[in-house]
């Protein structure tokens, strides 16, 4: 399954989907146009400045905001209900729920068993599944247009009207422990949610998207119906479809299916984390190589510095052609996993370089990472490698258009983000503008390797 539009090598591993259902959702293309809106209270309306992308936006009275982007090409479409909740919306000791109540929707509703929502589904050849990150909620739909309105229907009524019992909830506690588990088993995994617990300390950004064993014990049938009670409000909702859909038959099916909920937007409360001193912590397991985690803190979305940081990223560690892979896979061979990824959150973010070797090289390989961000600082970037990365940023824009799937995301997450859909062909403007000098200069903000904290996963001794 591809990931989200806009979620980066490894931050796919900080959205964790759904996988207690029979279906499961798939990946595609889609866009808008249309007219004949006048019963609707059309709040704006984005034009992407190509007519290959022009995404219709419209507010429905009770808050809604819905999203349609006309793909004509296609027979399927990709619809997404994103609520602008996710963990870091937790109360404190309840990690894990906003996670825990994605998971429920697919339980039970009003009308419908756990195996009744997925025959709805399979019945017409849809798929379906979910998404929670740290900052939003997706449930999500494949389906051909044919089958459209009761697809959503299926997919509206699990999101709004699900049913907890305290036996239903009881059943998901081990489907989700067994799921954190997992996620303990897998070395990468374990180290990147270390690393963000080690760098937000106690604040809400720092618990695993899951949870862990000890928090989702604790969690109740009335945690849940809370959680959902207070975020997965109306003014919290936004609805995207891709594909080739008629806007004004989107429009209609929405207002039938969640006009209905009241018109209220719960207020954020979130506090941005208090930046932490640089962090070491070394931890045996039972594991095969070393896994070494680098990270800092950067800012988040709203910054105007985040094309440059793209740039920069991709130089150092987001390609086969990056800094780090040339030295320590293909001219050390010290690495079959090497990369460096950013994840930008609303008000901070997170810079990471990772890499698995073997035990006895790490030390090598961190000596490695702590010359290539000098250099950074010290003689910044070439052209060539300048021009590389805006190419390679270039193209993952154009054809995240040819997936229905990146299309819908990036429409939705471009909405809880930043209060509109993404503009690809701005995006790129964006890139492009991008000097060597505007990356020298954040090289000499980020890259300084004493800035870094380091996670250290090495084997325990026993496995060899």
């Amino acid at each position: 399954m591809d990931p989200p539009y806009g979620t980066q090598q490894t931050s796919l591993r900080r959205a964790v989907w759904t996988t207690n259902c029979h279906f499961r959702c798939l990946d595609d293309p889609a866009h808008s146009a249309d007219d004949d809106l006048g019963r609707f209270a059309v709040m704006k309306t984005a034009t992407a400045p190509d007519s290959s992308y022009s995404p219709v936006v419209t507010t429905l009275s009770n808050g809604i905001t819905v999203v349609v982007d006309r793909v004509p090409s296609v027979a399927s479409c990709a619809m997404g209900i994103w609520v602008r909740t996710g963990t870091r919306d937790e109360a404190r000791g309840k990690a894990g729920v906003a996670h825990f109540v994605e998971h429920m929707a697919f339980r039970r509703t009003k009308t419908m068993t756990a195996r009744k929502i997925a025959a709805r589904f399979e019945d017409v050849g849809a798929y379906a599944n979910a998404w929670t990150t740290k900052e939003e909620t997706c449930f999500y739909v494949r389906t051909l247009v044919d089958n459209l309105e009761s697809s959503f229907r299926t997919l509206a009524e699990l999101v709004i009207d699900p049913v907890y019992t305290d036996s239903d909830v009881e059943k998901e506690r081990h489907i989700i422990t067994e799921e954190i588990r997992a996620y303990e088993d897998e070395a990468e995994e374990f180290i990147f949610d270390l690393g963000e617990t080690v760098l937000f300390g106690n604040h809400p950004l720092a618990p695993p998207i899951v949870g862990t064993v000890e928090s989702v014990s604790h969690i109740q049938t009335a945690d849940v119906q809370r959680f959902h009670d207070q975020h997965y409000v109306s003014g919290n909702v936004i609805v995207c479809v891709a594909g080739n859909v008629n806007v004004d038959d989107v429009l209609t099916l929405v207002e039938s299916t969640l006009g209905g909920m009241p018109r209220r937007r719960r207020q954020s409360r979130r506090q941005p984390p208090t930046i932490l001193p640089p962090h070491d912590v070394t931890i045996r397991k039972s594991v095969q190589q070393a896994h070494i985690l680098w990270q800092r803190p950067t800012f988040g979305l709203h910054h105007t510095d985040k094309y440059a940081l793209q740039v920069l990223n991709t130089i150092l560690g987001d390609g086969m052609s990056s800094r780090l892979n040339t030295r320590i896979r293909e001219s050390k061979g010290f690495a079959y996993s090497i990369y460096s990824q950013t994840q930008l959150f609303a008000d901070c973010g997170v810079f990471s370089i990772y890499a698995g070797v073997d035990e006895r090289r790490y030390d090598r390989t961190n000596g490695i990472i702590t010359e290539e961000l000098t250099k950074l600082v010290d003689k910044g970037v070439t052209d060539r490698e300048l021009q590389r990365a805006r190419q390679q940023l270039r193209a993952s824009r154009i054809m995240s258009l040819e997936s229905l799937s990146s299309r819908m995301s990036m429409a939705g997450k471009g909405l809880v983000d930043e209060g509109a859909p993404e503009d690809p062909f701005l995006s790129i403007q964006r890139l492009e503008a991008v000097t060597a000098d505007d990356v020298r200069r954040l090289a000499h903000e980020l890259c300084d390797p004493s800035t870094w904290g380091h996670c250290m996963l090495l084997p325990s001794g026993d496995e060899r």
